[in-house]
Formats: C-alpha cells, sequence, structure tokens
C-alpha cells in the first residue's frame, strides 16, 4: 500500500508521541512510568494495531491509527506495572519494597489514564468502542493477576493460562482496536482478535523457552522449570495454528502479508493463502 510506514519509521513516530505524553512523568513516584515504557521499546502491541488497521484501509498510518497505536503502549506499560506491583505484594513488606510498589502504583495509574486520554480524540463514532475494548482488556489482565499463583512456582497450565489472560488480551486488544477504525464487520473483527491473540502469546512463550530458565526463584509471571517446557512448546503451537488460520480466513481483499510476517517472525508468508 502506497504511503504506509516501515516498522522502524511507525515506532518512530510512537516514540515521538509517547514523549510528549510522558511529558509530566517526573519525579520518584511517576519516573516507572517513563521507565517501563522504555523497557519495552518494541512497541509491538501499537505496531498490531496500525498492522491490523493497515491491511484493510486505503489510508495506512494516518493520525489516529498513530493516536491508538500510542495509547495501546501507554496501556501496555499501565499493564507491565500492575504485573510488577502485584509480584512485590507477594514478597517482602519493608519499607523500601512499600515505597516502591507506591511508585508503582502511582505510575500505572498515570498510564492507564494517559492511554485513555490519548483515545479520546478520535471521532465519536470510533472513541467508544475503542475504550470499550481497552477497559475489556483490563478487565482480563487484572483478573488474570489476581488469580496468579503469587508465592509458588506455576504448573504449565497456570502459565499458560497466565500468558493468554495478559500477553494474549494486550494482543487481542490491540487488533480488535485496529479492525475497529478499519470498520471491518464483525466477523472479520473475530478473525483479527483470534490472529493478535495467537501471536502474541506465541512471541510470548517463544521467548521463555529461547530463554535460560534455569531458576531458583520462580515469581509472578514467571515460566515454570525446564522439564516441564513439552506443555508451552504446545501451547505455543495451539495459539499459532489459530492465528494462522485466523489469517487464512480474512477476506480476500485484505493485505496479509505485513500481518503473516507479524505472526510468522521472520518465515516468509508468500504462501500464507495456500
Amino acid at each position: 500500500m502506497f504511503g504506509e510506514l516501515t516498522l522502524a519509521d511507525r515506532r518512530a513516530k510512537i516514540d515521538s508521541r509517547l514523549e510528549t505524553a510522558l511529558e509530566s512523568a517526573r519525579g520518584e513516584y511517576l519516573a516507572p512510568a517513563r521507565t517501563v515504557i522504555v523497557e519495552r521499546d518494541d512497541r509491538r502491541y501499537g505496531q498490531l494495531v496500525a498492522l491490523v488497521y493497515n491491511s484493510v484501509a486505503e489510508t495506512p498510518d494516518d493520525s489516529s491509527i498513530l493516536r491508538a497505536a500510542t495509547a495501546m503502549e501507554l496501556f501496555r506499560g499501565y499493564c507491565r506495572l500492575r504485573e510488577q506491583l502485584l509480584g512485590r505484594l507477594a514478597g517482602s513488606e519493608s519499607d523500601s519494597v512499600t515505597r516502591t510498589s507506591n511508585a508503582a502504583l502511582l505510575a500505572s495509574d498515570y498510564l492507564h489514564t494517559a492511554a485513555y486520554s490519548t483515545l479520546s480524540p478520535l471521532e465519536d463514532t470510533d472513541v467508544r468502542p475503542c475504550i470499550g475494548t481497552l477497559a475489556s482488556v483490563s478487565e482480563r489482565i487484572i483478573e488474570t493477576l489476581t488469580d496468579a499463583p503469587l508465592e509458588s512456582t506455576p504448573s504449565p497450565a497456570e502459565y499458560c493460562s497466565f500468558v493468554d489472560g495478559t500477553a494474549g488480551a494486550l494482543g487481542r486488544g490491540a487488533a480488535v482496536i485496529g479492525a475497529t477504525l478499519a470498520d471491518v464487520d464483525d466477523r472479520e473483527r473475530r478473525r483479527f482478535a483470534t490472529l493478535g491473540r495467537g501471536a502474541s502469546v506465541r512471541r510470548r512463550l517463544r521467548r521463555v523457552l529461547d530463554a535460560d530458565a534455569g531458576t531458583d526463584t520462580i515469581r509472578l509471571g514467571s515460566p515454570p522449570l525446564d522439564g516441564q517446557h513439552r506443555i508451552l512448546r504446545q501451547h505455543a503451537r495451539r495459539r499459532l495454528t489459530e492465528a494462522t488460520e485466523a489469517l487464512r480466513t480474512l477476506s480476500s481483499t485484505t493485505d496479509v502479508d505485513s500481518l503473516g510476517a507479524f505472526v510468522e517472525g521472520s518465515t516468509p508468508v508468500e504462501s500464507v493463502r495456500k
């Protein structure tokens, strides 16, 4: 599509908008808001919003999409801080931990507000469903974090459920927002949602499986031990299959190349519809 940004150019534009949104995040208690955004600098969920929209729309990467992508990254930061906060609450009750937890709570509230505020200038017909999507994602993630085994090693099934309810919920939400702004029908929106969830869960589990998981301390969000990775691999393959099938069944007018690359990573996608 003519005018579509490269991943690097889109990331730079999202970064610029994030910097504006974080202008007032200063001082000890708001510093974590900036830190968590910088730590997760691939802008993956913001990119997913844009890739879904661009696969359908005639005017790729317009200002409304970059705004929505920025909001998704702010929301991602909020969710990450909430995850870190619950992990700390399961640990020591020392003054330093309490102070750090207070900072994480305030900074996450800041990012939560910033995400919704960033969406607010969208057209009336778009802003309500997009805000509703963020609210649904937030509810799913908070439920997942609340139910997570904070003080014990998660079983493989528990960890797969945790990833579904965090990375999967974020990926689904990002895809639904992109599809909503592209004004697709409900059936296509559900396919995009499945794609976003599956690709995001698969990527999170791949990162876990590729990393050195040999550790004696398993905290909230940490993977099961090495001997249990078979179940994680099976779950990653299952979610990849779902995402790939959703990709294949999208409308024939949908440009699937960039989305295919997102799902498959570096794998060529010429045969995605064969």
